[in-house]
């Protein structure tokens, strides 16, 4: 048997704005989506409220306005470095993690009670209350390090890890364990079959109509029927549900296929020159985010969006793709294929509300080195000006990752960016940029 825990953020947005407003603690908190379009995060006390996740801004500025609610923009660059913050904690109790979301992470605990085997092993009566101190000891100590507070499943699965949280937060407590087996089909009765993890609205109609209601249920479920009648992945749903392990955890999850980076803008855009802007800010931090995970690109999209809820206007939403001649992760090589599809898809005079810029097919950067010879050269970029241009990639990441992101940038991207989201209500960066840091009065 496994020791698996889940650690996961509570109302995560809500609570890192709340970390640097002690005033407030008690208040009703949401933040909103891009653009300040409609809520994403809700703390406990907005919930009470009755806002719902995903309600346009609009209807509750009147909340808003009363004073009844406060009400953030989005600010990612805090949340990513308080995430971050997070996981750094959880890490002095295992190294063994798996970071499966920005709120969110699995933990093996396995090690701190029988060493390196598992087989066979079987918790003691004392190893459960080493266990249960150490749980309350986790999920205390990460608030205070960070202001962050939290909620721990344990289980020996990652599934059922995933339904002990859950039932944590359901009851109200910070802490909960499935590794009980006497125990464990009480508390699944109790969670409802579209609460476990894996079981999306589809699964759920179907599991409903076959009678399921409850995880429980889904136990009692054949796995070789679940196999037959839908897939391997409902198999293990379901032996994961019974405590036998199907998934380890990934400490270093496998590199994405395709990158994407894409923003609604604050008010529409008509110009090609402020398309270009976008278009080079986001394919610039694609790039950026492939060399950061050791990946290059085979082919680039760029897409540019009219506004579907704006019909008395004229709707054009093209999408354009061109190869790349040899897989890249440089800057320059993306940025002049994007603004090429770009400036080939573009029409004058229609208002465009957002655009895209997807980098397709990534490769590991080490692999298509090893297979550079089954590519041909490429005749537009020489070899020596490829080789400055990626010295020169090195020392303006070097430099930002010293100064703050986007200290250093491409002119295309511009200085004047009016495309930018509206970020009406955005909070400082306290944590991440230091004309921002908190001052104590």
């Amino acid at each position: 048997m496994r020791v698996i825990g889940l650690l996961d953020c509570n109302s995560f947005f809500a609570s890192c704005e709340k970390v640097f407003h002690p005033a407030w603690e008690h208040r009703a908190v949401v933040v909103l989506s891009n653009n300040d379009g409609c809520v994403v995060a809700r703390s406990p006390e907005a919930k009470a409220l009755g806002i719902a996740m995903g309600v346009p801004y609009f209807q509750i500025k009147r909340l808003a306005d009363a004073g009844a609610v406060i009400v953030c923009s989005s600010n990612y660059s805090l949340y990513a470095d308080m995430s971050h913050r997070v996981m750094q904690t959880i890490r002095q109790w295992s190294g063994d993690i798996e970071i499966y979301s920005i709120d969110e992470s699995f933990i093996d605990l396995t090690g701190r009670f029988c060493g390196h085997s598992v087989e066979n092993f079987q918790i003691t009566t004392e190893q459960t209350r080493e266990l249960n101190d150490l749980a309350h000891e986790m999920v205390a100590t990460v608030p205070k390090w960070t202001g962050i507070p939290v909620a721990l499943g344990i289980g020996p699965t990652k599934t059922l890890a995933k339904a002990a949280n859950r039932l944590a937060k359901q009851t109200g407590v910070r802490y909960c364990s499935l590794l009980d087996e006497q125990r464990r089909p009480q508390r699944l009765a109790r969670l409802a079959i579209g609460d476990v993890w894996g079981v999306g609205r589809r699964l759920l109609t179907s599991f409903q109509k076959l009678g399921l209601k409850t995880a429980l249920d889904l136990t009692k479920v054949e796995p070789s029927w679940m196999r037959k009648n839908f897939s391997i992945v409902e198999e293990r749903l379901v032996r994961e549900l019974r405590g036998e392990p199907c998934y380890e955890l990934e400490s270093q999850p496998p590199p994405r296929q395709n990158i994407q980076v894409s923003r609604s803008f604050g008010e529409p855009v008509e110009s090609l020159q402020e398309l270009e802007k976008a278009v080079s800010s986001f394919a610039t931090k694609g790039a950026k985010r492939l060399r950061d995970e050791g990946t290059v690109a085979t082919a680039v999209s760029v897409g540019i969006y009219t506004s579907r809820f704006r019909t008395d206007l004229p709707q054009y939403t093209p999408v354009g793709m061109q190869g790349l001649t040899l897989p890249t992760d440089s800057t320059f090589e993306i940025l002049r294929t994007a603004l090429s599809i770009l400036r080939n898809i573009y029409r004058p005079e229609i208002a465009y509300k957002r655009a895209s810029v997807l980098l397709m097919n990534t490769v590991d950067k080490k692999v298509a080195a090893s297979q550079k010879r089954l590519f041909d050269p490429d005749p537009d970029v020489p070899a020596e000006r490829r080789e400055r241009e990626d010295r020169l990639l090195k020392k303006v990441d070097e430099f930002n990752r010293r100064s703050g992101s986007g200290h250093l940038f491409f002119a295309s991207e511009g200085i004047d960016r009016a495309w930018r989201p509206s970020s009406q209500f955005v909070s400082p960066c306290y944590t991440t940029r230091w004309e921002d840091l908190p001052v104590a009065r």
